[in-house]
């Protein structure tokens, strides 16, 4: 196992989570069409009821060229109810991490800011004995991309709010998502209507204007979230709701911090 190699790894793998930060829009006047007005309250309502739920079961999956273009997929918990917080499994292939595990399961958590990257224990050299990578979200975003993210609401689907000051919302039609019938709306978000999560997406690179697809299931709660920031595509599935278990960090001697080394040799913001 090579520190560069997870070093790597754990570049690619902080992209998958960046994209389901919630934005949340600055007041500003109205743009949707009156006509759109029941398909923005419906919107609103499916935002309220999940964020009361405060997490939920769900199955990811990115696509930008800081993953070289491939998908790279998750499924766990997401957790916003006390403070962002996800646990989840990727596959190490996904990530480009194989040589990091035996059995081709990268175990994911996100607290307080920080991501960690279960491994197997390397025998020899600076990962010797340790189980956990750690990166700060700033050795990518760099310090205002993290900002950003911490100061936006935590709840990935906050961003529906933002879906009232959106270019052309529409109802496509109703649609299968994992065997429950929901409602497809499609939408546009100028990014200067994001909020604190222009700051996220603009450290990634990934400029332009936000393009959204929502669908809400006959219980009014978001069954399937798409979101198409520039080149980078977040797809995700709700599976449940209200699912919320203790996801905590790391036991500090389990863990090597790449947080610097990754600053230093990834190329991100500083």
């Amino acid at each position: 196992m090579k520190a560069g190699k997870a070093a790597a790894g754990v570049t690619a793998a902080l992209f998958v989570t960046v994209g389901a930060v919630g934005c949340t829009a600055s007041p500003v006047a109205k743009q949707a069409a009156d006509s759109a007005e029941v398909l923005v309250a419906a919107l609103s309502q499916a935002s309220d009821e999940a964020s009361k739920a405060g997490s939920a079961n769900i199955d990811m999956t990115v696509t930008s060229p800081d993953t070289g273009g491939r998908p790279v997929s998750m499924k766990g918990v997401y957790s916003w109810g006390n403070g962002l917080a996800m646990e989840t499994e990727m596959p190490a292939k996904d990530l480009q991490m194989e040589e990091l595990v035996t059995d081709g399961t990268i175990t994911m958590r996100l607290v307080d800011g920080a991501y960690y990257y279960g491994v197997d224990p390397a025998e020899t050299g600076p990962l010797k004995g340790k189980t956990w990578l750690k990166l700060e979200a700033s050795a990518v975003l760099g310090e205002a991309g993290a900002a950003g993210m911490s100061r936006g609401e935590a709840d990935p689907t906050a961003g529906l709010k933002s879906l009232k000051f959106a270019r052309g919302v529409t109802k496509v039609g109703t649609e299968d998502v994992n065997g429950k019938k929901a409602v497809h709306y499609h939408a546009s978000v100028p990014a200067d209507k994001l909020g604190d999560a222009a700051a996220v997406y603009n450290a990634l690179g990934t400029g332009g204007e936000l393009v959204a697809d929502v669908w809400v299931d006959d219980k009014g709660m978001p069954a399937r979230m798409k979101q198409t920031f520039g080149t980078t595509t977040v797809s995700m599935d709700f599976l449940s709701f209200g699912v919320a278990r203790a996801i905590t960090a790391p036991a500090a001697g389990d863990t090597a911090d790449m947080t610097e080394m990754v600053k230093k040799g990834s190329g991100g913001p500083a």
